[in-house]
């Protein structure tokens, strides 16, 4: 009996090392696989029902487009594939205490076509100029999507 006790903690222990080291190995390529995905980050402030309170909602904002998905309207006011300029989208839109929500989608058509957009959104540091990169990324957006 003593055997048989040795035999199967034997083998658990020995799949549950095996079960650990599995999940390392694909835990390490997920992220990996994660970090090279084309992520546009959307900064989405409202979403409406009917269209009318999405554009009258949307009047507000200096940079804005309305993107329809499913039923919903939804009032996005710029968008990014950096991290840095998310960061300071982020500290930008809590400046101006802006809600929002971001929104990550992948698109490799829209994220080539911004992509030169970025560098001038990194360099800007005046509202309109912030805003009105944020537009031309959102035009093309809605061209694209």
């Amino acid at each position: 009996m003593k055997k048989y006790f040795k035999l199967i903690i034997g083998a658990i222990l020995l799949g549950a090392l095996f079960a650990y080291l599995f999940y390392k190995d694909i835990n390490k390529e997920v992220i990996a696989l994660e970090k090279e995905k084309d992520n546009i980050y959307l900064f989405q402030v409202g979403v409406f029902k009917n269209l009318d309170n999405a554009n009258n909602y949307a009047k507000q904002m200096a940079s804005k487009i309305i993107y329809q998905t499913d039923d919903f309207y939804r009032v996005i006011v710029c968008l990014t594939t950096d991290d840095d300029n998310k960061e300071k989208l982020i500290n930008y839109y809590k400046e101006n205490n802006l809600n929002y929500y971001i929104k990550q989608i992948n698109n490799q058509t829209i994220f080539n076509k911004i992509n030169k957009y970025e560098e001038l959104l990194k360099k800007s540091t005046k509202e309109k100029a912030i805003n009105e990169v944020c537009q031309n990324m959102l035009n093309i957006f809605l061209t694209y999507s």
